[in-house]
């Protein structure tokens, strides 16, 4: 039996965890639930499931938890109840879901503690990666990636050999711009970039998606979770979402991974490792009638892709600068403030502006992420 603490519970992969665990009362039980602002739905969880620690954004939101629920949990907010949660001492697996730079260090308290961390927080790589692997070997932890693309790398390079391999490639939609002039890209309202034509997603990763900059920090992700080096990952425009990710060999052969579009499933994949169970999605329809089209992405008009490239090559503290810089511009973006181009520029001025250090610990990657925010704030302000 697993015991799970899902840090996110309310978004769209937490509640696909808590779909899993439904279809497997027998393996997983859930001892801390941690969410943000929606009460309600939290609420709605802890009746469900009973979590013996529960964390909400604020006191405010705690105290009315504390009132609205028929149990008495342990109760906390913010960033102390964040940590509260990872660190549970019942719990043995964390599934790391929280959005954007603030889940790493409870990410890497987990792993320090030496807990099974199932990581859909991609930022905590990108921004930590090191410090990541470090915390792992250092408490014992045991780190599975959640994404679709690097779940299905991780079943592709499982006990292979990786003098082996050649490349790996991990696939993208193109989201809702694929096919756009560049000149209409330019243009891109907020509700046509969060018009994804695959996956249902939150607004931030969906802006991600319509720019490719959730790509670019896949790469980085790659690059960190299997120690390849740039030149050994790819990405390859895929806009049925069927296949996730492929392996080159050194023979000239590949290797597919194939699933339905559906989150559940490699979150299942991390959960119940190295065990392959039935579970709440349906085997994959080889009888259906289908075509799969592949093509390379075009850097010219999402340019956000190759600044990941650059500041994966470049190394340090410069992943860390994009996706500081990033973060500052989709919410500016979805707040109107700037365009869609504008989000490429931010990202590109930033990470030219600054400085990239190495990364030498959790709070000096934690000062760049701070200044690259106050640099890409700054830029914005300037074009308000």
């Amino acid at each position: 039996m697993r015991s799970l603490a899902i840090l996110g519970s309310t978004g769209s992969i937490g509640t696909s965890t808590l779909d899993v665990v439904r279809a497997h009362p027998e393996r997983l039980t859930v001892v801390a639930l941690a969410a943000g602002r929606n009460r309600e739905l939290l609420k709605a969880q802890c009746e469900a499931f009973r979590p013996r620690c529960v964390s909400v954004g604020s006191r405010e939101d705690a105290d009315w938890l504390r009132a609205a629920l028929p149990y008495r949990p342990d109760l906390h907010w913010g960033e102390t109840g964040l940590m509260a949660c990872a660190l549970h001492p019942g719990a043995d697996t964390v599934v790391a879901a929280i959005v954007g730079s603030a889940g790493l260090a409870s990410t890497e308290a987990a792993l320090r503690a030496g807990r099974r961390v199932c990581v859909a927080n991609k930022e905590s790589l990108v921004v930590g990666g090191a410090l990541m692997h470090e915390a792992a070997l250092a408490g014992g932890g045991e780190l599975l990636p959640v994404d679709s693309e690097h779940a299905a790398l991780h079943q592709l390079l499982d006990g292979r050999d990786r003098a082996t391999i050649r490349e790996v490639r991990i696939t993208a939609s193109g989201g809702p711009f694929r096919d756009w002039p560049l000149a209409r890209i330019h243009a891109a309202t907020v509700a046509e970039a969060l018009n994804h034509p695959t996956w249902k997603m939150g607004p931030k990763i969906t802006i991600d998606s319509a720019t490719l900059m959730n790509k670019g920090l896949e790469v980085i992700e790659a690059s960190v979770l299997f120690g390849l080096t740039a030149d050994q990952v790819a990405v390859t425009v895929h806009p049925q979402s069927q296949v996730h990710a492929m392996v080159g060999f050194h023979d000239g052969t590949y290797q597919l991974q194939v699933s339905a579009n559906d989150m559940k499933l490699p979150i299942q994949y991390c959960l119940l490792y190295p065990d392959k169970q039935p579970g709440p999605v349906a085997p994959y329809p080889w009888e259906a009638a289908r075509t799969w089209t592949f093509e390379a992405p075009d850097l010219d008009r999402f340019p956000c892709l190759g600044l990941a490239f650059e500041a994966l090559r470049t190394g340090g503290t410069a992943p860390a600068l994009l996706n500081a810089a990033n973060e500052v511009a989709v919410a500016a973006f979805l707040q109107g403030r700037l365009g869609f181009w504008d989000i490429q520029a931010c990202n590109r001025d930033t990470l030219s502006s600054l400085q990239a250090t190495a990364q030498g610990s959790l709070e000096q990657v934690l000062d760049a992420d701070r200044a690259a925010r106050r640099h890409a704030e700054g830029w914005v302000q300037a074009r308000a």
